[in-house]
């Protein structure tokens, strides 16, 4: 678990931060979590383990007869050899075991593939299990007093667009219901805290922490200087001083009837599915293939897996139990478009081109970019494909640049 903001690479700092915010905010997730019917005997996932706190207080209120497993991409912060406590990606891990309870904070925030995540985490919550998620929202910032005013709002700007850059959101936690309805949760209860606080506060020193250890990154962007982060920093240590550094949102959700009775590797219902599991993923390869001949069955999963890395994501129609549309798409960032949607993969299968099929994919996806804040949908097509060039002008796309290639 980063400590709220990105990675310093410095482990100290990143350890002090990791402090800061149990001191803060574990209070209230024990609240949330109990909230939630955390109880004696139940099977719990913790992502994002961090130093533990949260962790061994959970395994504490479960007794003899529950457990608790977490998962943490660096398990360096937490010095207890708990055999329970996993190393890893949890996109990429295979977890046998299923879950009454999972709890995340601060972690989709920091995850160009947060959506994927929550897909993976809906197979892995038991029917009628509970999700707690606690997420920031950066933009929520506000300073009360007009002695630092000015510089903190630039830095706050620089935290901002630093996030942005990374092809990530600093507003996560107020959107992120939509991807919980999109990965086929309901909404029990959501929360919001602005953590309006003094300086010399945990939450503020813990913004400190951040601006000094991440100063050369937030000038980068350009919104403010080594001057204004200064300042923001005194501010942060003012004991007179008085602001919102962020809010939190804490949402507590469970999977919709229809999607608790889904099994991760089968397609039981007509509808929209984010191939995140090996057996989703493989499922999709009969129809990639049709589309990417060259592909070897042996080696997909695994490049499919690699591109995955880098903010690759599937996502699939399902019909009658096979899939029969498919896209392969990427959230990204450049000087050019901007913020965008690019299609690398559209396919459908022949005897479903004439059912309006690959509009209603076209349409799903335009969905999907708009929700993640893209202004543009990018793809291109092979200059053979006539018929695909029909579709997309048909659809509104128009013939903007030519492509070039040349082999190495």
């Amino acid at each position: 678990m980063s400590p709220l903001l990105l990675s310093s690479h410095d482990k100290e700092s990143e350890r002090e931060g990791v402090r800061l915010i149990q001191n803060s905010f574990d209070e209230k997730t024990q609240k949330h979590l109990l909230k939630a019917g955390l109880k004696e005997g139940m099977e719990c996932l913790e992502v994002g383990v961090g130093s533990g706190s949260i962790l061994l207080w959970i395994k504490e209120q479960l007794g003899s007869s529950g457990s608790v497993v977490g998962i943490d991409i660096d398990r360096s912060y937490f010095t207890d050899e708990d055999p329970s406590l996993i190393e890893g990606d949890l996109s990429e891990l295979e977890i046998g075991q299923k879950f009454d309870l999972i709890h995340l904070r601060y972690v989709l925030i920091h995850n160009q593939k947060a959506q994927a995540i929550l897909a993976k985490l809906s197979t892995l919550l038991k029917p009628h299990g509970k999700l707690i998620i606690e997420e920031a929202d950066f933009t929520l910032a506000k300073w009360m007093d007009t002695k630092y005013d000015d510089a903190c709002k630039r830095v706050n700007s620089a935290i901002c667009k630093m996030f942005e850059n990374r092809g990530l959101k600093p507003h996560y936690g107020s959107i992120v219901h939509l991807g919980l309805e999109e990965a086929g949760f309901e909404i029990d209860e959501s929360r919001s805290y602005l953590h309006l606080c003094s300086g010399q506060e945990d939450t503020a020193m813990l913004m400190a922490s951040s601006s000094e250890a991440l100063a050369q990154e937030y000038i980068d962007t350009k919104l403010c200087s080594q001057e204004d982060i200064d300042k923001y920093i005194s501010a942060c240590e003012d004991p007179e001083s008085l602001a919102v550094y962020y809010a939190t949102i804490a949402i507590t959700a469970s999977k919709r009837e229809e999607a608790a009775g889904r099994a991760e590797d089968e397609i039981q219902e007509d509808g929209f599915y984010l191939a995140v599991s090996d057996a989703q993923i493989e499922k999709c390869y009969e129809l990639m293939s049709l589309l990417r001949p060259h592909l070897d069955q042996k080696s997909y999963l695994s490049m499919v897996k690699e591109q995955m890395q880098a903010g690759y994501t599937i996502v699939y129609l399902a019909e009658e139990g096979r899939v029969i549309s498919l896209a392969g798409y990427r959230i990204s960032q450049n000087l050019a478009w901007g913020k965008h949607m690019y299609v690398d993969d559209f396919v459908s299968l022949e005897t479903h081109r004439s059912r309006g099929k690959g509009k209603l994919l076209l349409t799903h996806l335009v969905e999907l970019a708009r929700k993640e804040g893209c202004s543009q949908l990018h793809l291109d097509s092979g200059v053979q494909r006539f018929k695909a060039h029909r579709f997309y002008l048909r659809e509104g796309f128009k013939i903007s640049s030519h492509h070039f290639s040349m082999e190495l």
